[in-house]
């Protein structure tokens, strides 16, 4: 079971790490913005993902390099590019992000591309496109440089040191424009923070050392055995047929186990399926 946990890992870690190949190319080679666009999807979680994709890559990385010393000034090239600046409000913050906008676009001489709304709908606050989006600013204002900083990082504390991030003050009473909120700091949760983890910081490594000719087997899996297990329905039903899992590591090998296998009846290229059937 455990070597073919490693395998089905890897395998799970082959599969992730060919988009990020794409973007790279896309990018021409620059892994900073590589990194951009892999958070801001995983910042909008599968309703909002692809969405918070397109808005990263509507504004130039370089652009981002420049401007991420004023924390407004990403926020603006952020909210803008989603849409949400398009409105007239009476807002204060409204008309200031507005404003930096507009003005960003005409110093960079960005053209305003057409991106699908983003969802509020059936997200729980902490959840809005508008905090996630804040969030992801204050991210890339506070951690300049940071795929270097996450690139060859192999201690979990020290990734979660980095995801320490909250939202601009003005966010900490607001979930939309015009709507004041009790105050809440709405920092990155410790699971949200696992999935970054699971779904970016782990194939961009992976992906990054295969680039460079590099071994990261060892370290990818020291860092997931330090990771939470995963709480879902597959999870849940591997549990149920005495199979616990302990930490992420193990979770993502059965996820792959049963997307790529299970669910496609490939018990006779799989190791357990191949076990099974000889007590049959």
């Amino acid at each position: 079971l455990k070597n073919w946990q490693e395998r089905l890992f890897f395998e799970r870690l082959e599969r992730k790490s060919k988009p990020i190949l794409e973007l790279l190319k896309e990018t021409n080679n620059d892994w900073e913005a590589v990194l951009f666009q892999l958070l801001a999807k995983n910042f909008g979680l599968n309703t909002n993902g692809e969405a918070f994709l397109k808005i990263a890559q509507s504004i130039p990385f370089s652009i981002i390099r420049k401007e991420c010393f004023e924390v407004e000034n990403i926020e603006a090239l952020l909210f803008g590019s989603a849409g949400l600046l398009d409105a007239e409000k009476e807002d204060a913050y409204f008309k200031d992000l507005k404003f930096r906008y507009f003005y960003l676009l005409h110093k960079y001489q960005i053209q305003k591309s057409f991106i699908e709304p983003v969802q509020f709908f059936k997200h729980r606050p902490d959840n809005f496109p508008t905090i996630r989006l804040s969030q992801l600013a204050n991210l890339f204002h506070k951690q300049q440089n940071l795929f270097s900083k996450i690139s060859n990082q192999n201690a979990i504390e020290a990734i979660y040191e980095i995801f320490r991030v909250s939202v601009t003050l003005y966010w900490e009473t607001h979930y939309q424009f015009d709507k004041e909120s009790p105050k809440k700091k709405k920092q990155l949760s410790k699971s949200f923070m696992d999935l970054l983890v699971l779904n970016t910081v782990i194939p961009l490594q992976f992906a990054y050392a295969k680039s460079q000719g590099k071994e990261a087997a060892e370290d990818l899996i020291t860092i997931l055995n330090d990771v939470e297990p995963e709480k879902n329905s597959i999870i849940q039903k591997f549990n149920t047929f005495g199979i616990k899992t302990r930490n992420a590591f193990e979770t993502q090998s059965l996820l792959q186990l049963k997307n790529e296998y299970c669910n496609k009846n490939k018990c006779l290229d799989c190791a357990l399926g191949v076990e099974l059937l000889k007590t049959k």
